[in-house]
Formats: structure tokens, sequence, C-alpha cells
């Protein structure tokens, strides 16, 4: 509950960052509100195109949904900005 008060206390003042976005986006997520949860992790990549964790988590809610396109743009975005994270990103979309 902690979580929501301060998402909910910094979307007010409307000084919403990218990590900001980022929490509400995982708050939305493991409370299965996933619609939500992709347009909170877009407003965090409107804010920084290379927060690759956003794009990761986002692309792991579209591989979820089935939704396997919009999942594999945010597969290559998330590996054009870290690499390194091949194995983990195939670990948990292993068919994209």
């Amino acid at each position: 509950m902690k979580k929501r008060m301060y998402l909910k206390m910094a979307a007010e003042l409307d000084e919403m960052t990218q990590y900001d976005w980022f929490a509400h986006a995982r708050v939305y997520e493991n409370t299965g509100e996933l619609k939500k949860a992709i347009e909170a992790y877009e407003e965090s990549l409107k804010i920084d195109p290379k927060f690759a964790k956003a794009w990761f988590y986002k692309g792991k809610i579209h591989y979820k949904l089935g939704e396997k396109d919009q999942a594999k743009v945010c597969v290559k975005h998330t590996l054009e900005i870290k690499p390194e994270w091949e194995s983990h990103v195939k670990k948990y979309m292993p068919d994209l």
C-alpha cells in the first residue's frame, strides 16, 4: 500500500519521472492490470526512450498477452540498448 500512496502523490504533483512511471507499471503488472501497466511503461519510455528495463517488461507483457509483434519491437529496443541481456530475454520470451 505504501507504493500506491507514493505513486499517487507523485502523480498529483505532476512530477513523474521515468522511474515513477516504471514503478506504476510494476504495481499494475503485479495486480494483473496489464493494459494499465503497458500504458505506464509507455509513459516511462516517452521520458527516457533508452530505459531498457521498461522496454523489457513492456515486451514481457505483450508476450504474455500473445501480442508477439509488439513484443518483438520491445525486444529489439531492449537488445539495442543492452545487448548483454540477450540470454535473459530468451529466458522469458524464448521464441522471439
